[in-house]
């Protein structure tokens, strides 16, 4: 019998299924466009030293908000105070934080799925 069956499972393959699949959409959708600030430069056009903006230029009234973003390496401060995104870097935080939360969405659909036998009293799943 499949482990996400009706009996002893997650209550059939779609529900076994969802319990997997749901948290990693969630992530996807939150993690497929960058953030407020982030975004703002990018729209500006502001992805390259030649091509950065002033913080106040691009609708950022406060530039500490960048802070975040410089200490990853996504948004670059020109030493003249214009700031620019590294879209190479941008992409890479971006994946890695798909790939943490799609880590621990799997840990917790695992950790639900041997508790639900568990409680249930059926045998887990070998």
């Amino acid at each position: 019998m499949s482990p996400f069956s009706g009996q002893g499972g997650l209550g059939g393959s779609g529900m076994g299924l969802a319990t997997l699949i749901m948290p990693a959409s969630i992530a996807v959708f939150i993690l497929s466009r960058p953030s407020g600030p982030i975004r703002k430069l990018i729209r500006a056009g502001a992805i390259s030293p030649e091509t950065a903006r002033r913080a106040k230029g691009v609708d950022i009234p406060r530039e500490y908000v960048l802070g975040p973003y410089a200490r990853l390496g996504v948004a670059c401060r020109l030493p003249d105070g214009r700031w620019y995104v590294d879209r190479r870097r941008d992409r890479l935080i971006r994946f890695m934080m798909f790939a943490i939360i799609l880590v621990l969405a799997a840990a917790c659909g695992l950790v639900v799925w041997y508790a639900w036998d568990a409680f249930s009293g059926s045998k887990a799943p070998s």
